[in-house]
Parts: structure tokens; C-alpha cells; sequence
């Protein structure tokens, strides 16, 4: 008999029919998902964040009110807003960082050592207390994370997008950061001149 065929959610893992559109347990599209069968599936296991093993509880957290929400969740359990386009992130630091670094505001006002394996930063996350009155920076903008003797960073906002030596970072691609790189969260240089509600950040790793 013939493996049976069918498309995997990239949200919840459910595997669907080959003719939905829409997964049947949480909705997520399904128009882009590729059909595959067990074979396949061995085969060539779907791209996923160099941490996707190492984080034990991830989330999807509301950009209205900060609730926490099951990472396949579309609407915020507690306000209803939409926030299929939040990616799931991770819902606490568990492990030390093999490479402990520094974020360092450009001006030399502000830094902060990060030794976490996964790191959320943001008006109401870490680094807050520097954050918090950037209007351009959302309350859960980006994730650092290291993995595999590198540190990663991802952007989680569609609207306030995270910008790596004044280049946005595409959505769900992480970037490999390098010691010395201007991290950019809401906004880039225009010409020599950067935006005073946006915020610039310095990725050292530590000696």
C-alpha cells in the first residue's frame, strides 16, 4: 500500500489531507506547505531555529496586552487581538549561553550582559529598563539566542522591524550575528543621522 500523503502545519504539527487550505486543528495556512509522506518526511526534516531543541515552552505573546498564548494561537486568549503574525517565542531563559556577550547602546550609555540561551529584548522585556521609552521599539522586538558556537538574532515584529548593520532581518531567518555588529531595533540610519525613537545597540562578545 501507498504511503499515504499529506501536509505537515508549520504552526502546530498537525498533519492534514492534502487539500486543505487551512490546518484542522489551528487554522494556520496551509498554501504554501509542500505535500510529503513518512518517507519524505525521515528524509528532509523542515528547516527550524538552531534552538528548536533546546527551548522547552514556547509562546506567542500579545502585542496589546502582553498575554501569553499557546504558539499555535491566532487570537490573544485574554483581549482577541490577532497575533498570527507574533512568532512564537521563548517563554523563559532556561540554560547559560555558551558565548556570553554585551549589548552596548552606540552612544556608550547603556550596556547589559546577556549569558541566557535564549534572550528576548524589548519595551516590556529584557533590556526594558533602557527600552522603555522608545516609541519605535516594540514589547517583545527581538530574540538573541545562541546555538552551535554562534549567536542568532530573529526579529518577532512585522511592523517594527529589527535592522543588523542597517539592514532589516527578514522575517523568520535568523541572522548570525558577528562581534562588532550595530543592531538596529525600530529603525535604521538615514543618511548619517539615526532616529531618536528607535534604538542601537552594539553586539560584543565577551573576552
Amino acid at each position: 500500500m501507498a504511503n499515504p500523503k499529506y501536509k505537515i502545519c508549520p504552526e502546530c504539527g498537525q498533519h492534514n489531507p492534502p487539500s486543505l487550505l487551512e490546518c484542522s486543528q489551528c487554522e494556520a495556512d496551509l498554501t504554501g506547505v509542500r505535500v510529503t509522506n513518512p518517507d519524505a518526511e525521515q528524509e528532509e526534516k523542515p528547516a527550524a531555529f538552531p534552538l528548536a531543541d533546546s527551548v522547552s515552552e514556547l509562546v506567542r505573546i500579545c502585542g496589546e496586552c502582553g498575554a501569553k498564548n499557546a504558539p499555535q494561537a491566532r487570537k490573544c486568549m485574554k483581549c482577541g487581538e490577532d497575533i498570527s503574525d507574533i512568532l512564537p517565542t521563548a517563554d523563559v531563559c532556561r540554560q547559560a549561553a555558551a558565548i556570553p556577550y554585551e549589548l552596548r547602546a552606540v552612544d556608550g550609555s547603556y550596556s547589559a550582559v546577556i549569558s541566557e540561551l535564549v534572550c528576548v529584548i524589548g519595551r516590556e522585556a529584557a533590556l526594558s529598563d533602557y527600552l522603555a521609552d522608545k516609541m519605535y521599539v516594540s514589547r517583545q522586538h527581538a530574540r538573541l539566542a545562541a546555538a552551535a558556537g554562534a549567536v542568532f538574532l530573529e526579529n518577532l515584529n512585522a511592523k517594527n522591524k529589527t535592522f543588523l548593520n542597517n539592514e532589516p532581518i527578514a522575517d523568520g531567518q535568523p541572522a548570525v550575528l558577528h562581534d562588532g555588529d550595530e543592531i538596529g531595533l525600530g529603525g535604521k540610519m538615514i543618511g548619517n543621522a539615526r532616529q531618536a525613537q528607535a534604538a542601537y545597540l552594539l553586539f560584543r562578545v565577551m573576552k
